[in-house]
């Protein structure tokens, strides 16, 4: 650090201010996509919602664009790393070198199939610090994860269309890919 700067006035470099557009579409996506689940939770009596779908909401409406916040990566995200909770859950228990090895693990499986979602990160963790309360099996994978992940990207995809310039998503799922020549 030069002499001049400080830890709270250094010459970083900050990301652009938000227009009010972005804003309100932050605003209206998060709002809609959590009521959306909670209210359609309780009318239906299936579980939709789970804390990290708020840090999705995040991805999905404030950075829009980002490889983070594509379908594929929200949507796998989820699954994946939901997934490595419950093997690792029904596998090993819940122990406390089981769930960091669980979180390590899935964020090497998101990595390995292409479809990183930080918030997802947390899926493990919320299956597993809470075992002791809830009885998991594997419908938790269609019930909450896959039902609100779909939901959250149909709704981020007619939020973040509706007050952007911009196309949303910059790809879907690309499971299957052309091969290239």
């Amino acid at each position: 650090m030069k002499n001049n700067e400080t830890i709270f006035f250094g010459k970083e470099k900050l990301a652009p201010k938000p227009t009010n557009s972005e804003l309100l579409q932050s605003l209206t996506g998060g709002f809609v996509a959590i009521f959306f689940l909670i209210w359609f939770s309780r009318v239906t009596g299936y579980t939709l919602i789970m804390a990290p779908f708020g840090a999705s909401c995040v991805l999905l409406f404030a950075v829009s664009q980002s490889p983070l916040a594509q379908p594929r990566n929200v949507i796998l995200g989820h699954l994946i790393s939901a997934f490595c909770g419950l093997l690792f859950l029904k596998l090993f228990g819940h122990d406390v070198i089981i769930i960091a090895f669980a979180v390590g693990i899935a964020i090497i499986a998101m990595q390995y199939f292409r479809a990183v979602h930080p918030p997802a990160g947390a899926n493990p963790l919320v299956i597993l610090l809470t075992a002791d309360k809830i009885d998991y099996d594997f419908t938790f994978l269609l019930f909450p994860v896959l039902s609100g992940s779909v939901i959250l990207v149909a709704i981020a995809y007619l939020v973040n269309n509706l007050f952007n310039k911009t196309h949303w998503p910059v790809y879907w799922l690309a499971l299957f890919k052309e091969k290239e020549k």
